[in-house]
């Protein structure tokens, strides 16, 4: 299986007919080889009618259990799964000693019982496969053994199991060629990416899936990365796209008969169609057949979304009874998938919100919380957990929206800060909860009065966005306009910064028009000169509010007025500058002006001169200073970086939209391998660190890809998480002249004593209040100072 499969299937029934009339055994051999392909193809009832006639009597026992295995498994694909067990079983009792067909019958059996979704008999079956596909050496067996294996993973939610699975399975493919198998592990990555958060990793994975199937001729698979994508698209809210993608996969699962197909179509159909496009009579038709398919699978997790649809269309009708007791039904039956559990609760609490039932309404919405943080909590590798934070956003913004509408903005504040930074703090290991896990409250005003300043909080969300505004002596609430007009004006307030224009000079600025409406509402509580923290939501990422723009006559940037630092969470705030380390001796670890790659990247000939300032501010006894060959990968892991209380880097930097933690700073090679040449954001986080302040001197160090509750991962975030108390990133390309004189400024404050943010500040005035060219936005503003625990 490497290749065509029409085509082999075209030779397949070519030998066929050929030695219909002269060898029936080799005829035989050919009409199971078409079977199989049939089967691989997705077409179970053609491959059923061939393999339901007889073989010639005194066929090989090899020849009558390679029958049996192709059959069941085209029963059980056609939902005959009773009959399938019997002819399985008859396969197992005859395929000894040939262990390689033991396989087969083993991965039969575990395919059968994939469609009973009895997951747990899979992995045995599959695992058997494996094991006598190891002993008999074939290659192939083991690798499809392996997809299977991942497959199970997948589809229990063992994410991290599946990805190592998928791997092994991938590798091994290529070095057999076997495209169809390269197939299914890319359109499986895809779902691993999709379930854990990350659509548009999903999604390209899925168009690439079906690109592939399509080539092989595999309608199977087709219908799966179709539909795929439409549910990629749907997470993407590109809804009218979703609806083409989902009605293209169940016209060609109808035409092949792709029962399973069918039943998860129906039901993406109807949940578009309901909660989206709003049309009931449409969605109506599809939950009916969806439900009328589940039951014929005499199964409770295949009933468990059409019985979640059933409910929110009773809830859509105004039958709120009814969707109730369907809804704390489905609560109870739910435990096989956390996600509809979730969604459950969640639909509960809403419907007791409208009907005015609020205690019943808040204990609902707190427990869909609790289920997905006890969901989350199953994850431990970062790659996993930063995509899942997006399932369970909805659940947060519902919840807080409740208790705004319910005049309880303080306790929304709270929801809202619980869903921020999660896996921030779960590598700074900051316990946030109290009794019976419940997120303990946070004292705004008490963070505020510690750290001396103002801090904003900003929910930006359709029509209406919200802020907080926190004094030491007062907390206050406004609603701001919805995203569809300040994320417009953030856009081209960026293109204007990128295309160097002096935004001072421009009659009609959307730098004033964000000012007024995400800082002015607020105005009266920030003093001049005073300290601001942002702690904005993933849309505000990209905005550096010091370069918003003051309305009035004497307009100027914000930064003239006050000093602005970037955080992630108030959780984090609340540990900000507490049980800090002190570094009296101030030692830096200074690395950059690595060997030039002049083929993948430009020099940059002022590296060495930033680097000198840099080190000009310690004295020899306090720096340890990398560069050239020095400055590789392996010497940063080698420095023992806990121990200092600065890092800069002066290189390149890259950033990565796909695998933010594949983001780098670019050195020099290590002294035994010259491909390694990346410090990966992946490998930041394995050192502890102590730092008051990392700066990446570099391109994109803020990184480039945003994810739920996180914001903006890279190389910045992974040095907070890695324990960096400030760390300085850039949000675009840096200029290669005006950065070391930034950059010297900046040292030349904190040698003074001053902290970061008022160092930084400073720094960047300087460049504001010069004649040339460099007080423009372009060359200060990319640097960016955001605080961690």
């Amino acid at each position: 299986m490497s290749g065509d499969l029409p085509k082999a299937l075209k030779d397949s029934q070519e030998a066929y007919r050929k030695f219909e009339t002269s060898s029936a055994d080799s005829a035989a051999d050919f009409r199971l080889e078409s079977a199989k392909i049939l089967i691989w193809q997705g077409n179970n009832r053609d491959a059923f009618t061939l393999l339901q006639q007889t073989l010639p009597e005194n066929s090989s026992t090899e020849l009558a259990v390679r029958r049996k295995v192709l059959l069941s498994i085209a029963q059980a694909r056609l939902g005959h799964l009773d009959q399938a067990e019997v002819v399985v079983l008859e396969a197992a009792h005859e395929c000894l000693p040939n262990l390689s067909q033991c396989a087969e019958v083993s991965g039969a059996r575990g395919t059968i019982n994939m469609e009973r979704q009895d997951f747990d008999e899979a992995e045995r079956q599959f695992q058997a496969s494996l094991s006598n596909a190891r002993l008999s050496n074939d290659h192939f067996l083991q690798t499809q053994a392996l997809l299977n294996l991942g497959r199970v993973a997948m589809i229990e939610e063992h994410y991290e199991d599946a990805l190592a699975r998928f791997r092994e399975t991938s590798a091994s493919a290529k070095s057999l060629a076997a495209k169809l198998l390269l197939e299914k592990v890319t359109g499986n990555l895809g779902w691993i990416y999709y379930k854990t958060g990350d659509f548009p990793r999903a999604l390209d994975n899925y168009r690439e899936a079906e690109k592939q199937a399509t080539e092989l001729g595999v309608p199977k698979d087709q219908v799966l990365w179709l539909n795929n994508v439409g549910q990629s698209e749907f997470r993407l809210r590109d809804y009218d796209a979703a609806r083409i993608s989902y009605e293209r996969s169940l016209r060609l699962a109808q035409s092949i008969q792709d029962q399973n197909e069918i039943l998860v179509l129906h039901v993406d159909l109807g949940y578009l169609l309901l909660l989206h496009l709003n049309d009931l009579n449409a969605a109506e038709g599809h939950i009916r057949e969806a439900t009328r398919l589940a039951a014929l699978r005499k199964n409770n997790r295949a009933q468990l979304n059409p019985l979640l649809l059933q409910a929110l269309l009773l809830d859509a009708k105004g039958d709120e009874e009814s969707a109730t007791k369907t809804l704390l039904d489905l609560d109870k039956r739910g435990t096989e998938l956390p996600v509809v559990k979730w969604d459950a609760e969640n639909s509960l609490a809403r419907i007791y919100s409208e009907i005015g039932r609020q205690m019943d309404a808040d204990r609902w919405f707190r427990r869909s919380i609790d289920t997905f943080q006890h969901s989350r909590a199953s994850l431990s590798s970062v790659d996993s957990a930063l995509p899942f934070l997006s399932n369970g956003a909805d659940l947060y913004a519902d919840y807080s929206q409740h208790l705004i509408d319910q005049h309880r903005a303080g306790e929304a504040l709270n929801v809202i800060d619980q869903s921020r930074a999660e896996s921030l703090e779960d590598g700074l290991h900051l316990a946030r909860t109290g009794q019976k896990g419940r997120s303990m409250p946070l004292n705004a005003r008490s963070i505020a009065a510690r750290l001396q300043a103002t801090i904003l909080v900003y929910s930006l969300r359709p029509k209406i966005s919200y802020l907080w505004a926190i004094t030491p002596t007062r907390q206050q609430f406004y609603q701001l306009a919805g995203n569809e007009t300040i994320l417009p004006l953030i856009q081209l307030h960026t293109k204007m910064i990128l295309a160097s224009k002096d935004l001072l000079s421009q009659p009609t600025a959307p730098g004033q028009a964000l000012y007024n409406e995400l800082v002015r509402p607020a105005q009266s509580l920030i003093k001049k000169d005073s300290r601001v923290f942002i702690v904005g939501d993933d849309a505000l990422s990209g905005l550096n509010f010091e370069t918003l723009q003051t309305p009035g006559d004497d307009s100027h940037y914000w930064i003239e007025d006050v000093t602005i630092t970037n955080a992630k969470s108030l959780q984090l705030l609340s540990v900000t500058q507490a049980e800090r380390p002190k570094y009296a001796d101030r030692r830096i670890l200074l690395m950059g002006d690595p060997v030039s790659r002049k083929d993948d990247y430009a020099e940059l000939p002022n590296a060495s001169s930033e680097i000198k300032n840099v080190a000009g501010h310690f004295s020899s006894d306090h720096r340890v200073v990398l560069t050239g060959a020095q400055a590789s990968p392996e010497a940063y892991q080698l420095s023992n970086a806990g121990q200092f209380s600065y890092i800069h880097f002066v290189a390149h930097g890259t950033a990565n939209m796909t695998v933010p933690l594949d983001s780098s700073v670019v050195l020099s090679s290590n002294h035994d391998d010259a491909t390694v040449y990346k410090l990966y954001a992946r490998d930041i986080l394995k050192q502890n660190l102590h730092a008051d302040l990392v700066t990446v001197s570099a391109c994109n160090g803020s990184g480039i890809r945003n994810y739920s509750g996180e914001g903006l991962v890279g190389l910045a975030w992974a040095f907070l998480r890695a324990g960096s108390h400030h760390v300085i990133g850039a949000m675009w390309e840096v200029s290669d002249v005006s950065t070391p004189l930034l950059m010297d400024h900046l040292y030349r404050e904190l040698a003074k004593g001053s902290q970061p943010d008022t160092a930084l500040r400073s720094a960047k005035l300087s460049l504001i209040h010069s004649d040339g060219v460099f007080r423009k936005p372009l060359y200060w503003a990319p640097f960016q100072l955001y605080s961690g625990a």
